[in-house]
């Protein structure tokens, strides 16, 4: 199985010109190179598809007439790269980040309201006002999730919500059932920060996670998965629920989770003696075409992962190098060749745990069971 991974491409008006002039056919040539030994099977993006809202392409004069910057990354990013690989929406998966919300849906007063009430023991409830409705919490992120649901609307198994979403993908080769878990952890991001720092936490929302592990079970028939990826923006010390995500994703029999937000690369792994995750986080894709400090120069992985050995073979890192216009190994994140398979630690590879969790007891229930009026 082959994942591609982008995040942090902040498509604006700034990086347009590089973009359509250079950069988009560089990606393609890439991506193609790779497609043609070993097939894409998704691409993920995890976050800030555009730079600040959007707002920078809808006032472009090539964008007059349309409503909304996701359109426009579809038509410019999306569709060139799906048309030219022979990929479908079902091929694409995209969560949002700080820069896709739209600031414009913030009322300052409830959001100083919100976040002098909020915590641990109230997001729960707030999360269900935000699952099927916007309103001044979650307002900011209407366009993107509209976006979101309206590109995956033929999507077999295809789970939308207005917090977390999740997809069953099955891997013919192997006949494995991969969740995603999609999670909106950008809902409460802002600029608007009040001068008592300890009321600036970033709550994401930890039943998030919960209630996509159980969406993903009932639509693989309560069968355990063959693997679960998780799929958010930002790292997980950032998130005020930390430890409660880690535990998590270390208990649930998560596999894999893919992050960005900060522009460079990071591997981690969690674990405990009986199971573990394995993190990478990504270059930003674009942002900054010509930016001079190399480690926060573009570039994406890619990662093969051997269903049938159980673990992540490779992970391929790309760099864009700004004067030739082309992607090439990122030497600097994985000598010599760009590619990672981890072999100085005497392995080939990054080995996923075994799982621990046999039980069936979700066999017996039905997806009715975790409606959440």
């Amino acid at each position: 199985m082959r994942i591609v991974h982008l995040s942090d491409i902040h498509l604006s008006e700034d990086n347009f010109d590089e973009f359509h002039d250079n950069y988009l056919e560089a990606l393609i040539n890439d991506l193609a190179d790779f497609h043609s030994t070993n097939n894409i099977d998704l691409i993920v993006i995890t976050g800030d598809l555009v730079d600040k809202g959007g707002h920078s392409l809808l006032g472009m004069k090539e964008f007059e007439g349309f409503d909304s910057p996701y359109e426009i990354f579809e038509k410019v990013f999306i569709k060139p790269i799906s048309s030219f690989l022979g990929l479908g929406n079902e091929n694409f998966l995209f969560i949002p980040g700080n820069h896709d919300i739209d600031e414009n849906g913030i009322l300052w007063v409830d959001e100083k309201s919100l976040k002098e009430k909020l915590s641990k023991d109230t997001i729960k409830e707030q999360l269900k006002l935000n699952e099927r409705t916007f309103n001044s919490t979650n307002k900011r992120i209407q366009t993107f999730k509209e976006f979101e649901k309206k590109f995956h609307k033929e999507t077999i198994n295809y789970e939308f919500t207005n917090n977390e979403s999740t997809y069953l993908f099955n891997d013919k080769v192997s006949n494995s059932n991969i969740g995603f878990i999609l999670i909106n952890d950008s809902w409460r991001c802002s600029t608007c920060q009040l001068k008592d720092s300890k009321l600036n936490n970033h709550y994401v929302g930890i039943k998030q996670f919960y209630w996509a592990i159980e969406k993903l079970k009932q639509l693989n028939q309560g069968v355990d998965l063959d693997k679960v990826i998780c799929l958010f923006h930002h790292s997980i010390e950032e998130y005020t629920e930390k430890e409660e995500v880690k535990r998590f994703l270390i208990n649930k029999d998560v596999d894999l989770f893919l992050y960005g937000h900060h522009h460079s690369i990071k591997s981690e792994y969690l674990f405990t003696p009986m199971n573990g995750c394995h993190g990478f986080r990504g270059r930003a894709a674009l942002n900054k075409p010509d930016e001079q400090i190399d480690i926060f120069q573009p570039g994406y992985q890619i990662i093969d992962i051997d269903l049938l050995s159980n673990r992540i073979s490779q992970i391929y890192h790309r760099k864009y190098v700004f004067n030739s216009s082309m992607f090439a190994p990122d030497t600097t994140s994985a000598p010599p060749l760009g590619v990672d398979n981890n072999s100085s630690r005497g392995s080939i590879g990054y080995e996923f745990s075994q799982k621990t969790n046999n039980s069936n007891y979700l066999g017996q229930l039905k997806l009715e069971n975790f409606k959440r009026e």
